[in-house]
């Protein structure tokens, strides 16, 4: 029997919740069934290449030089894009767009004109950084909306953000959980004391976070707190895990503030399940967010979570999560942390029944695509 060609798109592919899906698309889904490609316009990071190869999925970068400036990233991916369509025509039967705003629907369109029959959009975002770029997201919104014919949201905010009105009144999308092998991050009290062991960390309580350093992810704001949290447990540790266009930045902030015992950057890190069970408290006081792989990953290791209102609450699965108001000072935001700090870990499966499942994930999107393609 042929394969099906799946294509899986995204703008930006660095370390994050989007590259995670991805990932666990290729990883899950049934290779003697799917001929799977990933085609991205910038690619920010080497993390998943040894993973994609281990897979036999092949990753193509249409713009190899790394452009941060989205209106310049367009310039370049745009033509980059349609030219690569037009060399690999009938290479695709569905393609699969992950995209955090409506501007990017730009390329859903050069799709369409180049005889892609079904371009399914998934939409994984709920804001946007700036005026601007909110400006710019709903005239790409009003323009562009009948660019897809097929639609998918990780949250029913992230389909009201790229949606056309009618499809998220109606419900006319499918929801696809952010869902991950909670197996992998069940909580370990022998793997939390090697951790720790290895890092140094016996005597301090850590607060963590696992993030890619932009506007987004407010480090500024958890700087704020931690040195509020600093004032009253001395022993405390910030240990900052990921990537970012704002990393340099945040590294001078903290020097310039006299963190720079206290505050840890990990880099990229592939034993991030592990990194869980060494953590006390998670913080994540984002701007906004669709639905953050992160905070399913950290209550699947019974780690407490401190996190902004702005969050879905649709990932809120277990009394693991505690929502927190932006508006509050960084002060009640370091009460609150560190009354979390003192919250009791068990390694139930608590995951099991709440459909956040992988394997569940992996079935959806696969009836998905054989509903569409018949």
């Amino acid at each position: 029997m042929e394969k099906i060609k799946l294509t899986l798109f995204e703008d930006k592919f660095g370390v994050g919740g989007i590259e995670t899906f991805i990932y666990n698309i290729c990883s899950h889904l049934d290779r003697e069934k799917y001929d799977i490609r990933i085609v991205v316009v910038n690619k920010i990071t080497n993390y998943y290449d040894d993973l994609l190869k281990s897979l036999g999925v092949r990753l193509i970068v249409l713009v190899p030089k790394i452009e941060l400036n989205p209106l310049k990233r367009f310039k370049m991916g745009l033509p980059a894009f349609n030219d690569y369509l037009k060399k690999e025509e009938n290479m695709c039967d569905i393609m699969h767009f992950n995209l955090s705003d409506a501007i990017d629907l730009l390329y859903v369109k050069v799709a369409r004109k180049n005889g892609v029959k079904r371009r399914v959009v998934h939409s994984h975002n709920t804001s946007a950084t700036s005026l601007s770029k909110k400006i710019v997201h709903y005239i790409g919104k009003i323009f562009l909306d009948k660019e897809p014919n097929y639609y998918l949201a990780c949250s029913s905010q992230a389909a009201k953000w790229l949606f056309p009105k009618k499809v998220y009144r109606q419900k006319d999308y499918l929801f696809v959980r952010n869902a991950i092998d909670a197996n992998k991050y069940k909580f370990n009290e022998t793997i939390r004391k090697s951790v720790r062991k290895k890092y140094k960390w016996n005597n301090n309580v850590i607060y963590g976070e696992v993030a890619r350093f932009n506007k987004q992810k407010n480090h500024k704001f958890l700087l704020e707190i931690f040195q509020q949290i600093l004032r009253r447990q001395p022993s405390a540790k910030l240990v900052l895990v990921g990537e970012g266009e704002l990393l340099p930045d945040l590294k001078k902030q903290v020097s310039e503030i006299g963190l720079s015992n206290s505050v840890i950057f990990l880099g990229v890190s592939n034993n991030v399940p592990n990194l869980l069970q060494a953590f006390d408290v998670f913080m994540l006081p984002s701007l906004y967010e669709g639905l953050p792989f992160v905070l399913v990953e950290s209550q699947a290791a019974s780690l407490p979570a401190l996190v902004s209102d702005s969050v879905t609450k649709e990932v809120d699965l277990t009394n693991y999560l505690t929502y927190f108001s932006l508006k509050s000072s960084p002060t009640d935001w370091a009460k609150m942390a560190l009354r979390l700090s003192k919250q009791a870990r068990h390694g139930d499966s608590i995951l099991d029944n709440t459909g956040f499942n992988i394997n569940v994930m992996v079935k959806t999107l696969d009836d998905f695509y054989n509903d569409i393609l018949n």
